[in-house]
């Protein structure tokens, strides 16, 4: 492993046992064993670090087009893929607003980022009712899924943490099963059927 992947590995680990605030870059280079002067010569700053680790996240989570899920057992494998990859860098979603208010480039491209994503979850939707998966009675409630996606996506880990429920991988599924709970009114047998036999 190269400097820099050892830097953002000790990082990602700092910053999901405790927060970026705390983790500053000589506590990160400290638990390396390196000096400051060897980190700052890959990495500028702690937000430099952080922008690269969202760049990782996002690379794990984006679909080329013919990957994008076209049933709901596919829809369903995807979620279990996006909860691992989200607790592997779960410091981020936990601290994402924070995030956001300290870096400005990290924003712009975050934004950017969320409403492509979003796009992506009305069309991967939108795939679903042609399959014959969803029957929507007008046509906003794929906007309206859409955006109950991104809600339970982006913010879960705050929600799980002020309810004082635990916080692992286990729990972090919740936020698909409150997905899937949102669609289940427009679900039509077939689509029901799928998720019967995916939750058996």
């Amino acid at each position: 492993m190269g400097t820099k992947k050892k830097i953002l590995a000790g990082a990602l680990k700092l910053f999901n046992e405790g927060n970026t605030q705390a983790a500053t870059t000589n506590h990160i280079a400290a638990a390396l064993g390196m000096s400051p002067g060897n980190l700052h010569y890959h990495y500028k700053n702690r937000e430099a670090i952080i922008l690269r680790l969202y760049e990782e996240m996002q690379a794990q989570t984006e679909l080329e087009p013919q990957e994008r899920p076209d049933s709901i057992e596919a829809l369903h494998a995807h979620m279990s893929h996006l909860a691992h990859v989200y607790w592997t860098y779960r410091f981020f979603h936990r601290e994402l607003l924070f995030l956001l208010s300290r870096d400005p480039e990290l924003k712009a491209r975050y934004i950017r980022d969320n409403l492509a994503h979003r796009g992506r979850i009305v069309l991967v939707l939108a795939g679903l009712v042609d399959n014959g998966y969803l029957q929507v009675p007008y046509d906003n409630v794929l906007e309206h899924l859409a955006d109950t996606t991104l809600l339970a996506t982006q913010f879960w880990i705050p929600f799980l943490e002020t309810l004082g429920d635990p916080l692992d991988e286990y729990h972090l599924e919740g936020m698909f099963q409150h997905v899937q709970g949102a669609m289940r009114p427009y679900l039509t047998p077939k689509g029901l059927k799928a998720l019967a036999e995916i939750s058996a």
